[in-house]
């Protein structure tokens, strides 16, 4: 294998690594809203990471990376469960297949509201969008936000209010215009 090989080899891999990384909340989520146990989702996501890395090669760049990863996921929960079944431990197949279904739809519709968030925080002002950055990063409260700005924790609140209020109406009607395409 030349260096240009290797070069590519290490850079395909350090794409597969960020697309893990970024997926990551999301196959927890998936995988919990199919089991319902933390320690089990917890084991069953290491299991997926494992086989998303080793089946890595079957990944199509520029495809649906999350739907790739829910879908082995769901075969992780799928043998967790017949592992659990070994020892006695029942679940409803009929059940399993709903709930996963609800959650992968479930995950459009986040993945649309995202992308519209981010649409409709653009069409706000600079001022709005440092006041809601400010207020949702870590340790950001509205007495501390209060305090740095010179106002009053009530007035923040309501500034917060009305932005949150435009961010939603913005929200609810790029949802709607897509719907009509």
């Amino acid at each position: 294998m030349n260096n240009d090989d290797n070069q590519t080899t290490e850079t395909a891999s350090e794409e597969h690594v960020r697309l893990i990384a970024q997926a990551q909340r999301r196959i927890y989520a998936f995988i919990f809203s199919l089991v319902g146990h933390a320690t089990d989702a917890d084991d069953i996501l290491q299991e997926t990471n494992v086989v998303l890395w080793r089946k890595r090669e079957t990944y199509e760049p520029g495809t649906n990376y999350l739907a790739w990863a829910f879908a082995i996921a769901r075969l992780q929960v799928l043998s967790h469960r017949s592992e659990k079944a070994r020892k006695g431990l029942k679940f409803d197949d009929n059940l399993l297949e709903k709930i996963a279904k609800v959650a992968s739809t479930e995950t459009e519709q986040y993945d649309r509201r995202s992308a519209a968030l981010q649409n409709c925080l653009q069409k706000i002002t600079a001022t709005q969008r440092e006041l809601i950055a400010r207020r949702y990063q870590p340790n950001g409260t509205v007495i501390s936000l209060a305090a740095d700005i010179g106002k009053t924790s009530k007035a923040v609140s309501e500034s917060l209010r009305r932005v949150r209020e435009k961010l939603r109406l913005c929200i609810e009607r790029t949802l709607a215009a897509e719907a009509r395409l």
